[in-house]
């Protein structure tokens, strides 16, 4: 009598399926597909790694990467962040700029004390030229430090000089000084012109105060370049206006008599450097 075979336990990787496709109302069949459990493994692995490659490149190199929290590049998040630094330094430097020119116009309409921009000047008393003295009892190489720190301070005492040098200036008016420039008492020089003379823009800049004042008349300032600052004061009229861009030789006003401090027809005018005053006769000629 023969024995009964035994049945061979089939591979598990090498088990297949049949997928059929067929007719739903005549079940007519389509197609068919024999596929076994290692070929079904093996095409999901590769749909699994190019499903993944391909997420990749869309989220590296795509705007929808940026859709994503933590997906911005190291050299994108450098550039971010550097960009934000400018940003503060500019919004510094805006607030820095605002906050002198509005206390230089405080100064000079008389709403601070001329003598409290004195007191922290440095060319007063430690930058004094006079006040550094060279110790001739001193080494060789602190004699060179002592020259080397007078050098210096005199360059610092002729940058402002140099700066204003540099920029083109026009005589806002032609006429005869009747009062020079002496600080703290006077730190404008008074010009004498023809009555209904024009007043015109020693440089260009912006108007940053155009108004009346019952001391000074129509008085008129506006900020060049440099930290330059030019003032107008007595006009009997103004033509410009806050926020107004003024060229170079541009007709501001009219010379007048506007004012309780002004005792005839004149300008008074001022020129401001590093929230200083300096003497215009120093640059202009006032058509002399």
């Amino acid at each position: 009598m023969k024995k009964p075979r035994k049945k061979k336990k089939r591979n598990w990787f090498r088990k297949s399926i049949r997928i059929v496709g067929m007719n739903p109302h005549s079940f007519e069949e389509w197609w068919r597909i024999k596929i076994n459990n290692i070929q079904i493994i093996s095409v999901s692995l590769i749909l699994f790694v190019l499903l993944l490659i391909l997420s990749y490149v869309i989220f590296s190199y795509t705007p929808i990467g940026y859709l994503l929290p933590e997906t911005v590049k190291d050299k994108d998040r450098i550039e971010i962040e550097s960009a934000a630094v400018r940003v503060n330094d500019l919004e510094t430097k805006l607030a820095s700029q605002d906050k002198y020119i509005t206390n230089l116009q405080l100064i000079i309409l008389g709403k601070i004390p001329i003598d409290s921009i004195y007191t922290n000047e440095p060319n007063d008393s430690l930058f004094d030229e006079g006040n550094i003295k060279l110790d001739t009892t001193s080494t060789e190489a602190e004699r060179e430090l002592n020259r080397n720190i007078k050098l210096q301070i005199e360059a610092r005492k002729n940058q402002k000089q140099d700066i204003i040098s540099h920029l083109f200036l026009f005589d806002p008016i032609s006429g005869e000084i009747s009062q020079k420039f002496k600080k703290p008492e006077h730190i404008g020089v008074d010009v004498v012109a023809p009555k209904d003379t024009q007043i015109k823009s020693c440089s260009s800049g912006t108007v940053i105060h155009s108004s009346y004042d019952t001391k000074d008349g129509f008085t008129i300032i506006i900020s060049h370049e440099n930290n330059l600052i030019s003032v107008y004061k007595h006009a009997k009229t103004s033509f410009a206006k806050v926020g107004d861009h003024v060229n170079t030789g541009e007709v501001i006003g009219i010379i007048g008599n506007s004012g309780e401090r002004s005792s005839g027809t004149h300008l008074h005018f001022e020129l401001w450097s590093d929230m200083g005053p300096v003497d215009p006769l120093e640059y202009f000629s006032f058509g002399k």
